[in-house]
C-alpha cells in the first residue's frame, strides 16, 4: 500500500518524552498516513513500547536495533516509507500536524516541489513562561531563491518528497548536525524547495537533546566543515564566514547562561533588551501536571495560537523543467 504522508521517527533512549511524542502522532495520523519509527536499540522500555504501539495498529513499522546515530535511524526510515511526502519526527520535540497537512497537500499539488521548509518556534523544558519563533530564516531562503546563496537550519519544519531522495540523497551519517549538513547540501543542488509561512514544529530544549550534549567547539567545528564544503564563496577563510561562525559559537555559548542572567535582572528590578522574536506563552500551571506534560502542552498551545493569528502561505518558483513541459 502506498500512503500520503510517511512519519518517520527516530529515537535511542528517550522514552518519556517519546510517549508524549507518540501519543499526539497516533491521535494525528489519517488512514492514508503511515507512522515508522526507527529505534537505535534503547534499553530503557522503548523496544516493549514500540511493540505494544505496533501490536495495537497504532504504528505500521518499526525496527529497534544497534545502529550509528539518528542519521542512519533516519535513513532506514525513509528507505522503508510507502508515502509520497516523507515527514521525520523527533524523539522529544514537538509538531503541529494540521499544518504539516497543509505542506504536504501544497506538495502534492505541486509535483514540482522537491522539498519543503517553514517557521519552527523554539520552547525550554525548565521554563515554559515563552517561546521563540525564528522568523529570520525565510529571509534566507528568500535570499537562496534570488541568489542560490546556500543557507542552512533545522529539518524539523521539513518534508521530502519520496521520490525526490534521488536528487537530495539521504543523511550523512559522518555528520551530528545532519540537518544543518542536507540543508546545505540541498540548496547547493538543483532542489527545488518551497516556504510554508506556518509553524510547523517546536524544538523543546532539554538536558537529552542533541545540541546539550554536543561542546560548543563540536557544533563550530562540524559547521565550519559543512561551510567550507558546501559554500565556496562564504568558507570561514573569508571575512564573512569568520564573522558568521565566531557569531554562532558566542552564541552558543550565551544560550545556557540566558536564563540565569534574566532571573538576575528581574530581581534587580533592572530593564533587559527583549528578543523581538520572543513571546509569552501564557502559561498557566495545573494541578497535578508534572513539567514534562506542562512543556508538550504549551508547545501544543502556542504553535496552535501562532498558526491561528497568521494566514498561512506558500513561497516558491515553479521549476524551469515544468514550465517547459506547461508550454510545449
Amino acid at each position: 500500500m502506498e500512503y500520503r504522508i510517511s512519519y518517520v521517527v527516530s529515537t535511542y533512549n528517550k522514552l518519556p518524552y517519546l510517549r508524549h511524542i507518540m501519543a499526539r502522532l497516533v491521535a494525528a495520523r489519517q488512514p492514508d498516513e503511515e507512522i515508522i519509527v526507527c529505534d537505535g536499540g534503547s534499553n530503557d522500555g522503548t523496544p516493549a513500547f514500540l511493540q505494544s504501539l505496533y501490536d495495537e495498529g497504532k504504528i505500521q513499522s518499526f525496527v529497534s536495533e544497534r545502529d550509528k546515530g539518528q542519521s542512519h535511524g533516519l535513513n532506514k526510515g525513509f528507505l522503508m516509507a510507502k508515502g509520497e511526502i516523507i515527514k521525520s519526527i523527533s524523539d522529544d520535540d514537538a509538531y503541529w500536524y494540521p499544518t504539516i497537512r497543509m505542506a504536504a497537500d501544497f506538495m502534492i499539488a505541486h509535483p514540482d516541489v522537491d522539498v519543503m521548509l517553514g517557521h519552527t518556534a523554539f520552547g525550554q523544558l525548565y521554563d515554559q513562561t515563552f517561546a521563540r519563533v525564528g522568523e529570520k530564516k525565510v529571509d534566507e531562503y528568500k535570499n537562496w531563491l534570488a541568489t542560490k546563496e546556500p543557507f542552512w537550519m533545522i529539518d524539523m519544519p521539513m518534508l521530502v518528497r519520496r521520490k525526490s531522495l534521488a536528487i537530495t540523497g539521504l543523511f550523512h551519517t559522518g555528520i551530528v548536525m545532519v540537518d544543518a549538513e542536507f540543508i546545505f547540501r540541498i540548496t547547493r543542488l538543483n532542489v527545488n524547495i518551497a516556504w510554508c509561512t506556518g509553524v510547523l514544529s517546536m524544538h523543546l530544549n532539554n538536558p537529552k537533546g542533541n545540541f546539550n550534549n554536543m561542546s560548543p567547539r563540536s557544533i563550530a567545528d562540524e559547521a565550519r566543515r559543512v561551510q567550507i564544503f558546501y559554500d565556496v564563496r562564504n568558507t570561514p577563510f573569508s571575512l564573512k564566514g569568520a564573522i558568521a561562525l565566531s557569531k554562532e559559537f558566542v552564541e552558543g555559548l550565551k544560550r545556557p547562561l540566558r536564563p540565569v542572567k534574566r532571573r538576575f535582572f528581574e530581581r534587580a528590578g533592572l530593564p533587559q533588551v527583549q528578543d523581538p522574536e520572543r513571546y509569552s506563552t501564557g502559561y498557566v500551571p495545573r494541578p497535578e501536571e508534572d513539567q514534562l506534560a506542562a512543556a508538550y502542552r504549551v508547545c501544543d498551545e502556542f504553535m496552535a495560537a501562532r498558526n491561528a493569528e497568521r494566514e498561512i502561505t506558500f513561497i516558491y518558483r515553479p521549476s524551469e523543467v515544468t514550465k517547459v513541459l506547461q508550454t510545449s
